[in-house]
């Protein structure tokens, strides 16, 4: 016992010569043999911030041959509802949060040339565009690799917003697809003020109107259970 507690108090304090007699990677063998543990696993960081996914479409309706444009869609309400009581709920049940947090990340370090290309329509132009209208403005102040990130995640909320509309319409010809995300902060606890998340205001992120993802069978099959769980669809 007594050598083990000279040994991590070598490994934790500043370097010594007894430190370097030893050496670094001895040291490091004996206190992470195979894991290393995070401090975040005895003290977890709780989430500050609640984010939204929403989604919308027009199709043409069959009856008129008209166009009709749905109202919003928050898939991240309907994984709120599958998770809230759910110790084991499945890993489909992050979907739509993970793609709202890292758009909502790659949004917040665009700039505004950027900004405002996400925000245009690609109704007959295919995102590919989007992306090289975006590197021609970017600058030393956006991160290395944040279009990228960008793009990879707006064809992946494309591909949320065509498989939810495809499972819940059937019967209908999509035209367009369209996403936005939200973040809002948890307001700062002050006593005998009953605040709630619902009380923060919302920041909106928007996005363009977008030709629907190309999808078979196959994977609408293995989504509509996923909406069925989260109460998106009957």
């Amino acid at each position: 016992m007594l050598l083990h507690t000279l040994v991590i108090a070598t490994w934790v304090g500043p370097n010594t010569p007894v430190r370097t007699a030893v050496g670094d990677d001895r040291l490091r063998s004996y206190v992470m043999p195979v894991f290393e543990q995070s401090w975040m696993i005895f003290a977890p960081t709780p989430r500050r911030v609640a984010v939204n996914l929403q989604i919308r479409v027009e199709y043409v309706d069959p009856a008129s041959d008209q166009p009709v444009i749905t109202d919003w869609v928050d898939l991240v309400d309907g994984e709120d509802a599958l998770i809230a009581g759910n110790p084991f709920p499945p890993r489909m049940s992050l979907a739509a949060r993970r793609v709202a947090n890292t758009l909502n990340a790659a949004m917040g370090d665009l700039n505004d040339a950027q900004l405002e290309a996400v925000a245009g329509n690609y109704l007959s132009t295919p995102t590919s565009v989007l992306g090289d209208r975006m590197m021609d403005v970017t600058d030393a102040g956006v991160p290395s690799g944040t279009v990228g990130t960008y793009l990879q995640y707006d064809e992946i909320a494309t591909h949320l917003a065509t498989l939810y509309f495809a499972a819940a319409y059937p019967d209908v010809e999509l035209t367009y697809v369209q996403f936005r995300t939200g973040m809002r902060y948890v307001p700062t606890w002050e006593p005998g003020t009953p605040r709630s998340i619902n009380d923060a205001e919302i920041t909106w992120f928007d996005y363009g109107w977008r030709q629907p993802a190309v999808i078979t069978e196959d994977e609408l099959g293995l989504f509509a259970p996923y909406l069925r769980m989260t109460g998106n669809l009957s």
